[in-house]
Formats: structure tokens, sequence, C-alpha cells
């Protein structure tokens, strides 16, 4: 296997292809379709997600991939485990708002390696490999904060789920739901959320924005205090839970005054 900055590099092109290739279907006019779950699927999202299958599969034949639209073929625990959202947003792309994007995240031994997520609408690209920081369209992502309380002038995303079950009547900030679970963590990640949070996410969703939020400093966690495991997300798929990702000090006050 190459090593973590040549894995970052070749993932950051190949991401970047990817981005391309959905902005032009999405110019095109994508056809929409409802799976089994009811939520939304488009033509773009299976293509993409095939494509990044075709070029991981072509140069990491030895790897095992998981992708919400293909799911996961085999189960291994030895192996690297890439995590694909070909299109995390879709009711977003597919009602025509731009914020969506194209995430890929690599998990080495149970901890994230890689991540790259573009928002090719947004015209941002986020990057990180494990220990080399991270970055937007190739600038540095400064180290956060410590964080600690949050405050009426906070923004802080959430999902809406999140909205429906869970009480905030103790944190004070402007929920934001983005619709992209991607999208929350890269901003957590950034400091332009205070943190973020979902419920029923899975490991495809977040796993290659958790690799970015580390490498500036944030901390992810289920709001009943467990650590994040991602080959524990990908086995047991999107679970009931509140999964947290903000600063340190953040998140402490976050799992003390969150009721659900």
């Amino acid at each position: 296997m190459d090593d973590v900055r040549e894995t970052l590099e070749w993932t950051t092109e190949l991401v970047a292809e990817a981005a391309r290739r959905a902005l032009h279907l999405v110019g095109g006019g994508p056809s929409v379709d409802l799976k089994a779950d009811g939520s939304l699927v488009t033509n773009v999202d299976r293509t993409i997600e095939q494509f990044l299958r075709e070029q991981i599969g072509a140069r990491y034949p030895g790897h095992m991939i998981l992708g919400e639209e293909y799911g996961w073929e085999e189960r291994r625990d030895d192996v690297p485990l890439w995590a694909l959202d070909p299109i995390d947003g879709t009711t977003n792309l597919a009602h025509g708002i731009p914020l969506w994007g194209v995430s890929v995240g690599l998990v080495v031994d149970d901890v994230p390696f890689v991540g790259v997520v573009a928002f090719p609408a947004l015209g941002e690209t986020y990057a990180a490999g494990r220990g080399l920081g991270a970055t937007v369209n190739g600038a540095p992502l400064p180290a956060l904060p410590a964080g600690g309380p949050t405050h009426w002038e906070d923004a802080y995303g959430v999902c809406s789920t999140s909205v429906r079950e869970v009480d905030f009547s103790r944190v004070p900030a402007r929920l934001r739901a983005l619709g992209s679970a991607a999208l929350d963590v890269c901003w957590a990640a950034a400091g332009r959320l205070a943190g973020c949070q979902s419920i029923k996410t899975a490991l495809y969703d977040v796993a290659a924005g958790i690799c970015i939020a580390n490498e500036t400093g944030a901390v992810t966690r289920w709001l009943s205090g467990v650590p994040w495991s991602p080959l524990d997300m990908a086995r047991s798929g999107p679970r009931p839970e509140v999964l947290l990702t903000a600063p340190a000090a953040t998140l402490a006050f976050l799992r003390e005054n969150l009721v659900r």
C-alpha cells in the first residue's frame, strides 16, 4: 500500500475527477428515484459510485469498499476499508440545492487514514491524511481552539432527525440543518460551525470528514460517551444514536447539555 501522502494525493485527484463528472451529470438534469427505504437516489449517485469503485479496485485490489449505493461485498477487519458516499446530500442535489459533495475516506486499522470531500457547486475541496494536517482547496486549515460552552451566535450543525428528536434548550446556538453530514463535519473542522451532530449516520457519510476534523483537532464521540470506531460503525450500519464532532471542550459541553 502507498504511504499516507501518496494515497492522499491519488485520492484527491480521484475525487476531483468524480466531482467534475458529477457536475456534468447534474447539468444534464439528474433522474431521481426512490430507494426501498423511501430515500432519494439519482443517476449521479449510482454513476459516481461505480466510477469510484472501478478506480479504487484497479489501484488497490486487496482493499474493501463500502459504498452507499452498492454496499459492502466482503467484511474483513484486517485490510483497509474505503468508505464512499458518491453524493452526500442527495436530497439537496435532487432539489437544486448546491449543498452536496463527493466523499471518499480510507480507514486503516480502525483509524481514519485519508479523507477527501469535494463540494463542486461550492468550489471547495477538503482533504486530510493522518498526521499531515488538513486543507481546503490546498490551503492549510488551522488548528481549532479547545472550545467550550456554545453561545447564541455560534452556528451548530444538525440533521433533520436531530431537529425532531433532540432537546437543544440548554445549548445556546443557531442550529443549521445543511442536509449533508459530510459538509457539517468539514465545516466543523474548518471552524465555521462550533460543532455538529447527526443521527442514523453511516460510515460512508462521515469517514472522510472525520479524518479531516481529526487533523484540525476536533473530537468525535457518541453522545453516550462511547468512543467512535469506524469499523464498529461499518458493521452496525446507521444507528439511532447521536454522533458528535467538535473541539474537545465543546464536545464535553454538548454531552452534558443535549437531552434526548
